[in-house]
């Protein structure tokens, strides 16, 4: 992606969060920056050069609340998604798109809603138990790929190029996803994951190989940091929290590994 056009992207995703902080601010709902979006605010006051999406955080209940009165409170150029909004949308998470905008990733099919986006995820008690944790992983790992493969998702494909190992691996979950439907495997991922008590550990709710844990407080105790211009929320303890998610995090990476990575192929601003 040029750099012109990327920064467009950013600033577009920018005006997006803006109108997530100014629900949750009137509402009293409780969110913050999280992955390389909170990165970028600690590294660079803004997004990272060569980001390509924004990432918020709540803890489940503060999530909750917002999914529920985002349609009613967000400004009509706004749209709150997840997989009860559009049953073809498979993630354990949702986001809020700018409508009239365009943004069509290689790996899904076009939706009921495709505009530019800031991804929300949810943030869920975790067992203390680290084999619990696993099992717990491993289950939420196999309904996903089957939301992935109901949805018609092709996690295979790396620009116009077929990962053959990849696509392989995903016919075992496109066979069983013929026996469930959308609603059930909902149903099942919410149910379990739902059943965990609660405690003083949470993971991102994002149904990846390697779940990042926090401890509650982390996601509690918070503090404003500056992004383009701005003030926005993170945890207060930025260091431990960046330090779980990306080690020695002041450190940039290769410049050969200083990439956007949603291999858009449609994009479009609108008017």
């Amino acid at each position: 992606m040029e750099q012109d056009v990327l920064r467009k992207v950013q600033l577009t995703e920018l005006e997006i969060a803006k109108e997530i902080k100014r629900v949750c601010e009137e509402n009293g709902i409780r969110y913050f920056l999280y992955r390389g979006t909170f990165l970028g605010a600690v590294r660079h006051q803004g997004f990272i050069p060569w980001d390509d999406d924004m990432d918020v955080a709540m803890l489940r209940e503060d999530y909750d609340r917002f999914r529920a009165i985002a349609p009613e409170k967000m400004d009509k150029r706004f749209c709150f998604q997840d997989w009860h909004t559009d049953p073809g949308y498979a993630h354990p998470f949702g986001k809020v798109r700018k409508r009239g905008t365009l943004f069509v990733e290689a790996k899904c099919k076009p939706l009921g809603e495709n505009g530019i986006y800031v991804d929300v995820y949810p943030l869920d008690y975790a067992p203390e138990d680290l084999g619990e944790r696993k099992k717990l992983a491993w289950k939420l790992l196999q309904l996903y790929r089957m939301k992935l493969m109901k949805s018609g998702y092709t996690p295979w494909r790396e620009e116009t190029r077929i990962v053959w190992k990849k696509r392989l691996g995903y016919l075992l979950y496109q066979t069983a996803a013929l026996f469930f439907s959308q609603e059930k495997l909902i149903k099942a991922y919410e149910d379990t994951i739902r059943a965990i008590a609660a405690g003083d550990t949470v993971y991102e709710q994002s149904a990846l190989p390697i779940a990042y844990y926090f401890p509650r407080e982390w996601c509690e105790q918070l503090a404003e940091y500056p992004f383009e211009g701005g003030m926005f929320p993170g945890p207060e303890d930025y260091d431990a929290f960046l330090g779980t998610l990306y080690g020695k995090y002041m450190e940039l990476p290769p410049e050969g590994k200083r990439e956007n990575r949603h291999q858009i192929m449609k994009l479009d601003f609108g008017k």
